[in-house]
């Protein structure tokens, strides 16, 4: 057994490695139990300046009170000051419809965090230790957790500190008894309806039992992936910035456009992987789906996968990712418009007639268009392209699909949706024409080119 002068001096190291300066005010979060009595006696015996909180759930009856009671006694006893709160972990759990465990832990965390700001304290302690450590890194394998995520707890995190995080059971329960410092057993720690309980109480038993040592292995391994969990989270965070382009504005661009990601940067990245499947994983896309998507890099133009409201295409360059309820103002009705008029205008289109002469060229912009007004079919109609569309370009023999136009502008897949025809009365297509990330693109019929003397429609598109 290691002497009392040994354990306060080892734990007065590990303080500052939690980057406690001395004089700091420190919140000790205490249940009553064996490791967070001793975490008191700890700040106790090593001179520190602390408080103890207690959170009563009232999840056990008298037990409950009882455990609060014992943690007062024992600060009254040593003149440190106590805070307690009752807290409604079943109504939390209710609302949120999550386990008793979890909203226990959320609703503690946030009282820690208010009581921390109202008495000026720089911390609160907890005492997690060396088996926490292990069955915390168990958990986060059974659950999935992305590999950048995985990894132990850090001996100090934002405002909560671990002290006790080198420290084995046997450690802690050899100093509580050493100081003779009274605690109570919760009984539900031996429930196995927790997953946490069942690892402890079962996994790690076996574990030792397969290799003596086992527990304490775990734990310094959860320890050294925490460490290369930094710097995988640095070189994920430098090429996601390479690979994702973000929306400026959320859903600006096309419909509901969420970002990029842009395949060359994809593939040339060795965190390509990493980076696509964070972003996914982020957005609650399940570990299945999310294989099936990074396939959309081998796929044809235009394949798409969705998982609830997002949706991935593939297009030349990269993969779009957007969200699918955002409403698409691309309708039918808001692009279609009849012209039957010399001048006039409508949504994404104007236009105005005059007579052409042997000076006057049409203009190089691909959203202006000249046609011979003596040529045309009334009424015009101004609307978005449909497949089977065709046209008799000017400078060409027979007739090509508008799909084919676009397909040899490189449209992107998610813009051709986008691309608008003007059609006659017959329904022959004079004109397409899109604006795209590309630019803008736009082809004639030959029916309608002007000739010299001849009174001309002049169109111009919104870009």
């Amino acid at each position: 057994m290691k002497t009392r002068h040994h354990l306060i001096s080892r734990f007065e190291k590990d303080l500052t490695k939690c980057l406690v300066a001395d004089g700091e005010l420190i919140i000790a979060a205490c249940s009553g139990g064996v490791d967070s009595m001793c975490l008191a006696n700890a700040l106790l015996k090593a001179g520190a300046r602390f408080e103890v909180a207690h959170v009563n759930f009232q999840l056990r009856g008298a037990d409950s009170q009882a455990d609060a009671k014992n943690v007062q006694d024992w600060c009254d006893a040593n003149d440190v000051v106590y805070h307690m709160k009752e807290l409604p972990a079943e109504e939390e759990a209710a609302r949120k419809g999550d386990g008793i465990q979890d909203a226990a832990r959320r609703l503690r965390y946030a009282w820690f965090e208010e009581l921390r700001t109202e008495r000026g304290a720089a911390c609160v302690a907890v005492a997690h230790h060396l088996k926490d450590q292990t069955e915390t890194l168990l958990i986060q394998l059974l659950r999935g957790v992305s590999p950048s995520s995985l990894g132990g707890m850090s001996p100090r995190n934002v405002n909560i500190i671990r002290p006790f995080l080198s420290w084995n059971q046997e450690e802690i329960e050899g100093w509580v008894a050493l100081d003779n410092v009274p605690f109570r057993e919760d009984k539900s720690n031996q429930s196995p309806k927790y997953l946490r309980n069942r690892i402890r109480n079962e996994v790690l038993p076996l574990l030792e039992s397969i290799r003596s040592g086992s527990v304490t292995h775990i734990a310094e391994w959860a320890d050294r992936l925490r460490l290369q969990a930094v710097a995988v989270e640095s070189s994920i965070s430098d090429a996601t910035r390479d690979i994702v382009r973000f929306s400026e504005i959320e859903y600006n661009g096309y419909d509901g456009e969420i970002c990029r990601i842009h395949l060359k940067a994809l593939w040339d990245s060795s965190w390509g992987e990493q980076v696509f499947d964070r972003l996914l994983a982020e957005r609650h896309w399940p570990y299945g789906a999310r294989k099936e998507a990074f396939t959309l890099g081998q796929a044809s133009i235009g394949a798409e996968i969705t998982y609830e409201s997002d949706s991935l295409t593939r297009e030349r360059d990269f993969i779009l990712l957007r969200n699918i309820r955002v409403k698409d103002s691309t309708s039918h009705m808001d692009f279609e418009c009849t012209i039957t008029e010399e001048e006039g205008s409508c949504e994404s289109l104007g236009w105005r007639s005059e007579i052409n002469n042997d000076i006057s060229v049409p203009p190089p912009q691909p959203n202006i268009l000249w046609i011979d007004l003596d040529a045309l079919k009334y009424p015009l109609l101004w609307r978005l392209w449909r497949e089977g569309d065709k046209i008799e370009p000017s400078g060409m023999a027979g007739t090509v699909n508008v799909s084919d136009l676009l397909t040899q502008w490189k449209v992107p897949n998610i813009s051709r949706k986008k691309s608008r025809v003007l059609a006659d009365a017959s329904g022959q297509i004079l004109w397409v024409f899109v604006a795209s990330e590309i630019g803008a693109k736009s082809r004639i019929s030959r029916h309608v080119q002007l000739t010299e003397g001849s009174k001309k429609l002049i169109l111009e598109a919104t870009l």
